[in-house]
């Protein structure tokens, strides 16, 4: 069996608030990167200070915008960010770090994430993801929404599909809870639901 390994997702177009934050970390980088040259060259020739500084200004100024632009969109989504992070899967799958939790999307799949005070939470655009949760002992269960369902776990390896405000779950180890429309079951390992028939619990057949 060859192994395929998966590349980043796609970078979304940065929002108005995260491009405010590159400007500032250019700016500020570059101000420093301006006093630090200007230091260097108090023994320049007059003559060549002017153009030394020229030439430090836009290099200092590069080099911030790249460290910034690159840090905010990496394949881990920043566990310490107030701001959701959207991941978009094309015509291959796509695969993210989001906390403690790692996020495999197929293709053409699109997925919300947000670790707002501390409680990360997964919404589910369409297409289908399969969620890695690491023990998380006392910090609160990951979440993950697909349409009316709300799927929580504390430490499980599970699949969800939406298509529309249809949605399906399958666990290959550990357990979820699930609440649709008010009413709350528990899904354990080779086990799954869907919003189809939402009383029912089916098990998954293994292959031999």
């Amino acid at each position: 069996m060859t192994e395929q390994r998966l590349g980043p997702p796609p970078v979304e177009k940065l929002s108005d608030v995260a491009w405010a934050r590159v400007e500032r970390n250019v700016f500020q980088r570059m101000t420093e990167g301006t006093v630090t040259h200007a230091s260097a060259a108090r023994d320049v020739k007059p003559e060549r200070k002017n153009q030394w500084l020229w030439l430090a200004v836009p290099g200092a100024a590069a080099a911030a915008f790249a460290l910034a632009f690159f840090s905010m969109n990496g394949p881990t989504a920043p566990a310490s960010s107030d701001e959701p992070s959207r991941v978009v899967a094309g015509a291959s799958p796509s695969s993210v770090s989001f906390g403690d939790a790692h996020v495999t999307l197929d293709a053409n799949s699109a997925v919300v994430m947000d670790q707002k005070a501390g409680k990360p939470t997964a919404l589910l655009e369409h297409g289908a993801a399969v969620f890695g949760v690491a023990p998380r002992g006392d910090r609160g269960p990951f979440t993950v929404l697909a349409g009316d369902a709300l799927v929580r776990t504390t430490q499980a390896k599970f699949r969800v599909t939406r298509e529309g405000e249809l949605a399906r779950i399958s666990v290959e180890t550990g357990s979820v809870e699930i609440r649709f429309r008010g009413h709350d079951l528990k899904v354990a390992a080779q086990h799954s639901w869907s919003s189809e028939r939402p009383s029912e619990i089916m098990g998954l057949s293994i292959p031999r």
